[in-house]
């Protein structure tokens, strides 16, 4: 599935970042370009809109976790709105996860997360 991105400016120094599809290993880096071009410039403040967003794998979180330390660099901040059950759940196991690894490999990561998506939406195997 297809990853789409639209940007929103709400005001200077704020962006929206609607995300609609799936965000995983094919498509993070397309959104990776994107929040680069948006931090590039100095933005203070930053939404994901994820209410189109249906799937999100490890290289999705990778991409977010990297936005959010660059808008903290220059004291900005990072929301996000409009989550589906499954996308808040990655968030809810990634919240709950130790500064540790617990996951042998990234198919690893992403296999779980993918289960635990499926669960959330009664798609399990």
């Amino acid at each position: 599935m297809p990853l789409t991105i639209k940007l929103t400016l709400k005001s200077t120094g704020y962006m929206v970042i609607h995300l609609g599809g799936s965000l995983d290993t094919i498509t993070s880096t397309q959104l990776e370009k994107k929040v680069d071009e948006v931090l590039a410039g100095a933005p203070t403040m930053l939404t994901f809109d994820m209410e189109n967003l249906e799937y999100m794998s490890s290289a999705g979180v990778r991409v977010i976790l990297k936005t959010v330390k660059g808008l903290e660099k220059n004291k900005g901040k990072t929301t996000f709105v409009n989550l589906q059950p499954q996308i808040k759940k990655v968030f809810e196991i990634i919240r709950a996860m130790p500064d540790m690894s617990i996951f042998s490999s990234v198919a690893e990561l992403d296999e779980y997360l993918d289960s635990m998506q499926k669960r959330v939406l009664g798609k399990e195997d």
